[in-house]
């Protein structure tokens, strides 16, 4: 106990540079959890010396803010001036007392919970530095969620508007802007808080794409949406604000989506590994696991695109591609040190895209990350048990998109607008000669009227309506056919 305090006090009264503030903090929290794991210092004492050691390196932390907010020309930044930009200011934000709200406080409760001891600053573990011509440079890295050896690098999510209450799910479209978004302002800038550490900033002027509305998140991390024609709220988490959240975030969020969210869906989760010294991964290997037909799942080869000058190697880092940037799985390894300016890094990274356009990203995704990652490729299987990681692969099943208009809805449109007029048609005019007549006289289905002759041959065989398949990807995708499976597809096809 005393030879840790007289290193916390010797690191309090010293000035470091950046770097070795780093490396001090991290040589000090390695030694207590060690003293604590052999008992030698007590948990309750453990907590106490690591508080202190936090207050301390924020205070340092904290001087090179205010050194850097004298600048006034941005080319003329120093290396704190950038951490303090990328790091130390997202850090000072979250890392509120018990007693404090938020400064981007927007209808906040005055008190915080008791995930408030899990904000960031997280002991320093979600950063490398870089070496680069400026100087040193603390970069975020993709912190490995627990008992995985691969972290969440992006999260988009949404869930119905009526999460907020029933009422918000059928407000008329001039009152989804002031009612939603103060729904947003409230309710959900109080849960973004507590599970990833940071809120809501400011309102944007507009949304993108298919949602008129939006806000920015603290620091630039991400962004909530809304106003769209489905009525849900999407929420996007990007890479800093994963790498700065909260430890245990990803738990907190799915029981958020599991218990709490009504209809919830992931739409896009991007999984990361980091491997500093390419011992286990480098674009190199995934060009050599490309022809050895690693990326290989069945059906076409996936796409394959080299990025940078492979030829003529110039410091600034190679990218591997595996997939289309726009299909629901995309693989891409880069050199993330030299990304970064440094030139002789050996820093690669392995990320996987998924997006739920044709595929469902189901919620364990968050709380395995490994197993998903596995199921992707085989070669991310054969590098995640190189890594000791034998838990069993899965795979987000592609999903059959729903027929824009099943029979059921079809029937009901035709009904509503000439039920009448069939009605009183069938009083003086046959059913077998008026069907011939009302029919076209082309045999073509309609574009909306999405299903295929082979979902309608099932649903009337079975006389249950068109419906929703999940099918693995070495199956053929047939819109709308329930229970079928690989034993029975012949005979099921020999069968209509």
């Amino acid at each position: 106990m005393k030879v840790i305090l007289s290193q916390i006090h010797d690191f309090d009264q010293t000035f470091l540079a950046l770097p070795e503030i780093f490396d001090r903090q991290k040589d000090i929290s390695d030694e207590i959890y060690a003293r604590t794991a052999f008992g030698d210092v007590s948990v309750s004492d453990s907590q106490i010396l690591r508080n202190m050691l936090d207050g301390i390196t924020r205070n340092k932390l904290s001087a090179f803010e205010k050194s850097a907010v004298q600048l006034k020309k941005k080319d003329d930044q120093s290396i704190a001036d950038i951490f303090v930009q990328k790091i130390a200011i997202p850090a000072k934000n979250t890392a509120v007392s018990p007693s404090e709200t938020p400064f981007y406080n927007m209808g906040v409760a005055d008190t915080q919970k008791s995930s408030e001891s899990q904000a960031f600053p997280r002991h320093l573990d979600n950063y490398k530095l870089i070496s680069t011509p400026k100087g040193v440079l603390p970069v975020l890295r993709c912190t490995p969620i627990e008992n995985n050896i691969v972290g969440l690098d992006w999260v988009t999510f949404s869930f119905c508007v009526s999460t907020f209450g029933d009422k918000y799910a059928y407000l008329a479209p001039d009152l989804v802007d002031l009612s939603v978004g103060d729904a947003i302002e409230t309710w959900l800038d109080q849960l973004l808080f507590e599970i990833f550490g940071f809120g809501i900033a400011q309102k944007r002027k507009c949304g993108i794409r298919f949602d008129k509305y939006g806000y920015d998140l603290q620091d630039n991390l991400g962004m909530v949406l809304y106003g769209n024609t489905n009525n849900r709220v999407r929420v996007q988490i990007n890479g800093t604000g994963c790498a700065l959240a909260r430890k245990g975030w990803n738990e907190q969020l799915y029981k958020f989506l599991k218990y709490q969210a009504k209809n919830p869906k992931l739409n896009r989760v991007d999984i990361a590994f980091d491997d500093f010294e390419s011992e286990f991964v480098s674009v190199q290997m995934c060009d050599q696991w490309d022809n050895e037909d690693q990326f290989f799942c069945g059906g076409r080869n996936p796409e394959i695109n080299k990025l940078g000058d492979w030829k003529r190697i110039n410091g600034k880092g190679l990218t591997f591609t595996v997939g289309n940037r726009e299909s629901s799985k995309f693989l891409r390894c880069y050199e993330r040190g030299k990304k970064e300016g440094d030139s002789i890094s050996l820093w690669t990274r392995l990320e996987l895209e998924l997006k739920s356009s044709d595929r469902y990203l189901p919620l364990d995704v968050l709380l395995s990350p490994s197993t998903y990652f596995k199921g992707a490729y085989p070669a991310l299987d054969s590098l995640c048990n190189k890594l000791q990681d034998f838990t069993a692969p899965e795979k987000c099943q592609l999903v059959e998109k729903q027929a824009k208009i099943n029979v059921d809805k079809a029937l009901e449109i035709v009904k509503t607008q000439f039920g009448k007029y069939i009605r009183q048609f069938r009083k003086f005019i046959n059913d077998d000669v008026l069907l011939n007549l009302i029919s076209s006289d082309k045999d073509e289905v309609p574009k909306r009227l999405n299903f295929s002759h082979v979902a309608v041959m099932q649903a009337l065989r079975i006389n249950q309506p068109i419906i929703n398949t999940q099918v693995d990807e070495s199956y053929p995708l047939f819109e709308g056919v329930s229970l079928l499976n690989q034993t029975a597809y012949k005979d099921f096809i020999h069968a209509i």
